[in-house]
């Protein structure tokens, strides 16, 4: 890994805990910034709160730019101040006869009223000047004649300098308009419940699940384009979706375009394994009786075997496949067969449906599942 691992900018904290700092901030109307290495999932958790906290308040989530100022939403308004010359926080000036003076008006993708977050993402990589037209409106909650509503909190979010992004120095005065927080890399089980809510394809998260070491291989010293992160896994698990496992070169390719060449030769070996095992009829024929993979010896025929239980179940989606299957993953390790459970959640939408009609050799796995997405 790169040497920033060794490095904390802020106190770390994981992505549920991030969630909840965000949480109480915007009820304390405190502006919060979390750095982080890029593709972790800073910006995605600070939806996931706003979504969240509309769900608390009982408003309509939206990031459509077309409801601002609708009290009935709950907006994220994201600010790329990248992207920004300082008089597009501040406004244009123009002379008002009345005062006889000068007046700024503020930009129209502020909000007037309602409630949600001002979110500047990848604050650090905007020019000192522009990071210096912030100030006001992160302490002050105010710039020139504009007020931020109350029903609003300022977060701040952005890669450090040791991840070599691109990115300014931020001013001693501009970060102490802010708390700060470091988010943590996820883990694989957290990035796991993540993709099959998201509907990534199951191929990748049996991967990454047995090789957990490539969930995030970033280095700053490394010049390849394409790397491992939680981000790009989870958009190659979404491009690969609608191809099968026989298009082998087309799936190596793709997967190079988002993780790197290396990973995707090594993701191409493990879609291949599937060639060691017995055709899947075999299994469905005596799911009680028949030979299944040595789970200690032979680690990686048996997630490729788990993979291949769901993609048959996804040319099928019926109740009696399912209760053949279940019949199978109750004879795998406890671990596993709840590991297959999670990603036939992400082929089939109506599971917890046709888990109770399958009966009681399901209940036991059924309930840990709906637990787990409680």
């Amino acid at each position: 890994m790169g040497k920033f691992d060794s490095v904390i900018t802020a106190v770390e904290v994981k992505h549920t805990k991030l969630k909840e700092l965000i949480k109480l901030y915007y009820n304390k109307k405190l502006a919060l910034f979390t750095w982080g290495a890029p593709g972790i999932g800073k910006s995605e958790t600070v939806r996931q709160a706003a979504q969240e906290l509309a769900k608390e308040l009982k408003l309509e989530y939206s990031e459509n730019i077309k409801d601002l100022n609708d009290e009935k939403k709950f907006m994220v308004i994201d600010i790329r101040l990248s992207q920004c010359d300082p008089s597009d926080l501040r406004g244009i000036p123009v002379w008002d006869k009345e005062k006889g003076a000068t007046i700024w008006l503020p930009p129209d993708t502020f909000p007037r009223t309602g409630y949600g977050i001002i979110f500047f993402d990848e604050l650090p990589n905007a020019p000192p000047l522009t990071q210096a037209s912030a100030y006001q409106i992160i302490l002050d909650r105010k710039l020139g004649t504009y007020q931020v509503p109350d029903g609003y909190m300022l977060m701040g979010a952005g890669n450090r300098l040791e991840d070599k992004t691109g990115i300014f120095e931020m001013g001693t005065a501009l970060k102490n308009r802010f708390g700060h927080t470091q988010l943590a890399k996820p883990t694989i089980e957290e990035w796991t419940k993540y993709a099959v809510q998201k509907g990534v394809d199951m191929r990748v998260i049996a991967f990454l699940n047995w090789k957990r070491t490539g969930l995030f291989m970033w280095d700053s010293t490394v010049k390849e384009n394409a790397f491992a992160t939680p981000r790009s896994w989870v958009h190659l698990g979404l491009l690969i979706k609608d191809i099968p496992s026989k298009d082998l070169e087309n799936l190596r390719i793709i997967t190079a375009t988002q993780v790197g060449v290396g990973l995707s030769g090594e993701f191409a070996q493990f879609i291949k394994i599937k060639d060691q095992l017995k055709d899947i009829s075999y299994y469905m024929k005596d799911p009680e009786k028949c030979e299944l993979p040595d789970e200690a010896k032979q680690a990686d025929l048996s997630w490729a075997f788990m993979v291949s239980l769901v993609e048959y179940y996804a040319s099928k989606q019926e109740t009696k496949v399912l209760g053949d299957i279940i019949t199978i993953l109750n004879r795998l390790q406890e671990e596993h067969g709840f590991f297959t459970l999670k990603m036939l959640m992400t082929v089939d939408k109506n599971l917890g449906v046709k888990l109770m009609k399958v009966g009681n050799k399901a209940t036991a796995l059924a309930n840990k599942l709906f637990e787990y997405f409680d």
